[in-house]
């Protein structure tokens, strides 16, 4: 088994050497004897009453290994990691595999079950990436929607347009692979290895476009404009899917990785009997602050912080009422924008592009909603979702509604864009929020501004603003499956991802489809040997 060695080294945050050559010299290492040196993982300690340095973690692969840990006490023996596919299966399938949906984790099932040989069929509703963006830009520029062409769907499904973070907190290995197949489809490496790792949109969208080509040589396909438009069930099997181009296909093992927003997918499956459950999810607001006051007062232990990138912010609160208040996809230089789906409707997201370069940081406030808030009936929660749409384009009369924070919590404070611009595509209106929502949520946000003003001072003043609305933080549904087998009450269906409730984000919704891919991989024989 192979081993390294960890080793850990500070620097100072505009030291501009080679972190890997700087651990060689400190450590008095043999460079005859480096097999392979890596970094890790990169932090910022910025703790006050300290000068601000930036901790690495560096791997060495090396000769003569046990003599080193000798001499350093401190270092420690580490195991790389290494994916391991599971034991492939025997049972022969009668058809490809389907993935509907070509998100992240319609991507990662993909490109797992390409690379073993399963040749996957991968049924997508939007268009490719080059035809996605033009329709979502002619939207931002006109006000004229596409609904089967917007942020919600296409390749890359909504993580396309988003700041393309890559942080989770789900422990698990995978999240290594997926790293490693994002640098290997043009990722930065330091991707692997940062606190905080993002790729940003604009990267993120021909990433996208590298993965559907490594599938397609692998013998996959992908198939825009396809949406699934029926099950074919026999005696609780999956046999054949039918397709909104009216094509019928022979199918025993079907992924639905359909994103959050598939709601006329989702209903369909009631009607086919796939077990759903409603489930808790979040609404909220997007608010903007300058991004210069943010990284004053994130960064204000740092004398000059002009070689640090643009400063994030995590808040989080609960109300009196018990409810969660958060911040979400937090966008530091980036730009609120028009998530719609429907006409007459209003959703903000937030966006960055690589160089994280805006003028405004963005992020989602956002509180926790359950069956109390929107009914106990399956489709209670997206009926509320699609409500709320509704109601912020009827605010804001066509337009985002907006409003100062200043004024959310003071009526008496002006309610007119100062420092801070709006950044919503196709403008604001400027109104009182309050109506979008009942009291308990109006009270909860308020109680969590009110907290986040006295460990954050600033916040909902220096001109900073809400948009709303903002809905589709996670699906309101779950398709229920077995925590084992990853298989619904529909035998060969293998509901994954954001969409049936199992991931939230692009790594965590990447890992449950290289968990449902493994399950198929361990149960069915390949088309065709890797």
């Amino acid at each position: 088994m192979i081993t390294m060695i960890e080793l850990e080294l500070r620097t100072a945050i505009d030291d501009t050497q080679d972190p890997i050559q700087r651990a060689i010299r400190k450590y008095r290492l043999n460079p005859g004897n480096i097999r392979s040196a890596s970094i890790r993982h990169r932090s910022l300690d910025a703790r006050p009453q300290r000068p601000a340095s930036f901790l690495y973690q560096i791997d060495f692969e090396l000769d003569q290994e046990e003599e080193v840990l000798k001499r350093l006490p401190h270092a420690r023996s580490v195991v790389p990691y290494h994916y391991e596919l599971p034991s492939i299966g025997s049972k022969p399938l009668h058809g490809r595999v389907i993935i509907a949906g070509f998100g992240p984790c319609g991507m990662a099932a993909g490109l797992l079950l390409a690379r073993c040989g399963y040749q996957p069929l991968i049924l997508e509703r939007g268009p490719a990436t080059a035809e996605r963006t033009a329709a979502v830009e002619h939207y931002w520029k006109t006000g004229i929607i596409d609904e089967g062409r917007n942020v919600q769907f296409g390749e890359g499904g909504a993580g396309a347009f988003s700041d393309g973070k890559l942080t989770t907190r789900i422990k698990d290995r995978r999240v290594r692979l997926i790293l490693e197949e994002l640098i290997r489809a043009g990722a930065d490496p330091s991707i692997a290895w940062l606190n905080h790792p993002h790729i940003g949109t604009d990267n993120f969208r021909q990433i996208n476009v590298h993965i559907r080509k490594q599938i397609e040589e692998l013998g996959g396909e992908i198939r825009f404009h396809t949406a699934l438009q029926e099950l074919v069930v026999d005696h609780d099997t999956i046999t054949a899917v039918r397709t909104s181009n009216g094509e019928e296909i022979a199918c025993d093992a079907l992924i639905l990785a359909v994103g959050h927003s598939a709601r006329d997918t989702f209903r369909m499956l009631e009607g086919s009997h796939l077990s759903l459950s409603p489930k808790q999810f979040a609404v909220g607001l997007r608010c903007e602050h300058l991004q210069a006051f943010i990284d004053q007062r994130q960064y204000r232990t740092i004398k000059d912080y002009s070689s640090l990138p643009p400063a994030e912010y995590h808040l989080s609160h609960t109300s009196s009422l018990k409810k969660g208040v958060y911040s979400f996809c937090m966008c530091p230089g980036g730009y609120v924008i028009g998530a719609e789906s429907r006409k007459d409707t209003i959703v903000t997201n937030g966006m960055s592009y690589s160089g994280r370069d805006g003028r405004n940081a963005n992020a989602a406030l956002v509180i926790q909603v359950d069956s109390s808030d929107f009914g106990n009936g399956l489709f209670d929660g997206m009926n509320y979702q699609e409500a709320l749409e509704h109601a912020s384009w009827k605010l804001g009369e066509g337009k985002a509604p907006c409003e100062t924070i200043a004024h959310y919590l003071d009526a008496n404070a002006s309610n007119q864009p100062s420092s801070v611009l709006p950044t919503y595509p196709l403008g604001v209106t400027m109104c009182d929020l309050h109506s979008l929502f009942s009291e308990p949520l109006n009270q909860s946000l308020t109680e969590m501004l009110n907290h986040t003003e006295q460990i954050f001072p600033g916040f909902t003043k220096e001109g900073a603003l809400f948009t709303g609305v903002e809905t589709r933080t996670s699906s309101p549904i779950r398709m229920n499956r077995d925590p084992i087998r990853l298989e619904s009450n529909i035998q060969g269906i293998f509901p994954s991802g954001e969409g049936a409730g199992y991931a939230g984000g692009i790594v965590s919704s990447a890992i449950d489809g290289l968990k449902c891919a493994e399950q198929i991989i361990s149960r069915f024989a390949p088309v065709s040997q890797p």
